[in-house]
């Protein structure tokens, strides 16, 4: 576990730059998953139509719920929140081992948390606990792009595994109960490490303006949605 360094030059949160997110097909061919807390997955783009660069959903999250923290080991990931509503909160250090989770071999961590405005854009990389909650009394909408998408790391077989497909018959469905532990349960499989509550991975919080040194690499994001990324 090392503390996340500076790198570049940091996106100065105080005077944002929204991002305009481009428009694209939905090839995904995939079913919509309900999460385990109530959010609706919509898969637009993966791996199979992006050559492994990147996965893509759009999600329409409830009030006042998200997904508890947790490490991605294996992918690097985006937030875009299109009309804001949500709170994004992000670790101080990062953690290498897979086995070794905060509070479960290694120090819980510190999390920063911090309000996402309309069209603002987070980039959170591997192996920093992250997460996000709606903050609003409606549902809200945000997208999610995971990256790389390829057949050994994808996390897409993780959500459809564990989450519960929708049907389509019924627009009152509830998340099927199963589908929390399996959030749990599965994570290591994937290269994650999830908590199944909100302290169970965090030691404290800081509510701030805005997360220091987060750089939002719209750059690299426009190049991957536009099929101009190159993997190295």
């Amino acid at each position: 576990m090392n503390s996340i360094q500076d790198k570049g030059k940091p996106l100065i949160t105080g005077d944002y730059q929204p991002f305009d997110f481009p428009e694209l097909p939905n090839n995904a061919n995939e079913p919509l998953v309900l999460g385990p807390a109530g959010e609706t997955f919509q898969f637009i783009q993966t791996g199979k139509t992006t050559c492994g660069s990147y996965l893509f959903a759009k999600l329409v999250v409830p009030p006042h719920v998200g997904p508890p923290p947790h490490v991605h080991h294996w992918i690097d990931e985006w937030f875009y929140a299109p009309h804001g509503g949500f709170s994004i909160f992000v670790g101080k250090n990062r953690y290498f081992d897979l086995e070794q989770a905060p509070g479960e071999g290694a120090p819980k961590d510190t999390l920063q948390i911090a309000h996402m405005r309309p069209k603002e854009l987070f980039y959170v990389e591997r192996n920093i606990v992250h997460g996000f909650a709606n903050v609003t009394e409606e549902p809200q909408e945000i997208y999610l792009i995971w990256t790389p998408d390829t057949a050994d790391v994808s996390i897409l077989p993780y959500f459809l595994n564990a989450g519960t497909i929708r049907d389509p018959h019924n627009p009152n469905q509830k998340p099927d109960f199963m589908s929390k532990i399996r959030l749990v349960n599965m994570a290591q499989t994937y290269g994650k490490n999830q908590s199944d509550s909100f302290w169970q991975y965090v030691d404290k919080v800081e509510e701030i303006d805005h997360i220091p040194n987060m750089i939002d690499h719209r750059d690299k994001l426009l190049e991957l949605l536009l099929g101009k990324y190159e993997s190295q």
